[in-house]
């Protein structure tokens, strides 16, 4: 039975998203990823996308420029051009990218790449300083805490390596792939498999504490609040699971759930499914349903995110769409130009000085080479656009 479900969640997912694995180690297209990393001592937005990881400039979303860390000079090609914060996969072994790069000091960070390989490269200049061969691909991002990498398997398994000399230390493995960054809670690294379990397992060792069936592949990391866990699956239910694995309730949706739900601080969660529909709930009380609306004409795939009183989706339907958070109905929606695929999750932006941004920004992914990643404010002005 499971081969079966596993099988038929394959094709579906190849004709959903064309995340297509092809002969040899390369992939087709899946959607970027969006995160936050530190750079001579300012922070910058990390996008990686199929062949290249850009840093990005967050007040205009110009990759950032490499300094000379000598003189504070900018770097320059053999042209005489600045060159830009861009690791391109096609100069270093053809490698593929969908997960967050990991700082490992100020100087180098790691990649990991569709390649069954760890990046070691050196932020300053942007080069490649060593490859490292690891059990199998990666699309989901990487953990590390406390001088360990936790790595998630594209086919399977979570592997624990040790930082200082990229020693495995344990591999914890699963019958089928994780398509998701874990989460550390306590002693315990909390992660979903498309086997349809979400694990908890001991940190230090790998050793299993619990597992908990969900009826149905889970490709999203669990929001963790008020000591609760709260994750959906294929199966079109989402669940409110204990921090000792029990299900502690349920709420049946209209399809798949995919990303992270996002909760208010009034305790209540919101969720997307792929028939379009957004979900509140109220977390105090079992999951009951506040309101429920299908708002756009395709399937959902990235999770919600709550800007003051509005809650926010983006969609396959090339359009990201603000709702009213108390009763759903729609406030404003914007269209992107040539209505491109919105799949990857979305990031918010708070004014700081480390960001050097005055006001809110809502970033959203397509998988639109030249509208790769759009800028808007929180009343939906688009601020600027990165074409790769």
């Amino acid at each position: 039975m499971k081969t079966s479900q596993t099988l038929r969640l394959a094709l579906l997912l190849l004709c959903l998203f064309s995340l297509t694995a092809c002969v040899g180690a390369r992939m087709g297209v899946s959607w970027p990823s969006i995160g936050l990393i530190d750079l001579n001592g300012e922070q910058h937005i990390a996008l990686a996308y199929n062949n290249d990881v850009a840093l990005l400039t967050p007040s205009n979303g110009l990759p950032a420029r490499l300094l000379n860390p000598v003189n504070g000079q900018p770097l320059r090609d053999n042209d005489g051009n600045p060159r830009s914060w861009i690791f391109r996969g096609s100069d270093n072994g053809g490698g593929q990218f969908y997960a967050q790069p990991i700082p490992i000091d100020s100087e180098t960070m790691l990649i990991a790449d569709n390649n069954k390989r760890l990046l070691r490269v050196d932020s300053v200049v942007v080069e490649l300083v060593r490859a490292i061969p690891i059990e199998d691909k990666v699309v989901a991002s990487m953990l590390a805490a406390d001088g360990v990498l936790y790595v998630p398997f594209q086919d399977g398994g979570l592997g624990a390596y040790s930082l200082d000399g990229f020693r495995e230390l344990w591999r914890v493995p699963t019958e089928e792939g994780i398509w998701a960054k874990p989460l550390l809670v306590g002693d315990n690294l909390i992660f979903p498999s498309l086997d349809h379990h979400l694990y908890a397992v001991d940190r230090e060792s790998g050793a299993i504490q619990w597992t908990v069936d969900l009826g149905g592949a889970v490709a999203s990391t669990p929001l963790l609040a008020n000591d609760r866990l709260y994750v959906g699956s294929f199966n079109k239910r989402f669940f409110e699971i204990s921090l000792d694995g029990a299900i502690l309730s349920s709420y049946e949706t209209q399809n798949w759930v995919w990303g992270t739900p996002a909760i208010d601080e009034d305790g209540f969660v919101y969720l997307a499914d792929l028939s379009g529909y957004v979900h509140a709930l109220d977390a105090e009380a079992g999951l009951a349903l506040r309101w429920s609306q299908q708002i756009a004409e395709r399937g959902i795939r990235a999770g919600p995110l709550v800007l003051d009183d509005r809650v926010v989706v983006a969609s396959r339907d090339g359009k990201v769409y603000w709702l009213d958070r108390y009763d759903g109905a729609l406030i404003n929606a914007r269209e992107i130009d040539d209505r491109p695929e919105l799949l990857g999750d979305m990031l918010l932006l708070e004014p700081s000085e480390t960001l050097a941004i005055d006001e809110p920004l809502l970033l959203v992914t397509s998988v639109h080479d030249g509208r790769l990643l759009i800028a808007f404010g929180v009343d939906g002005r688009q601020t600027w656009v990165y074409p790769r």
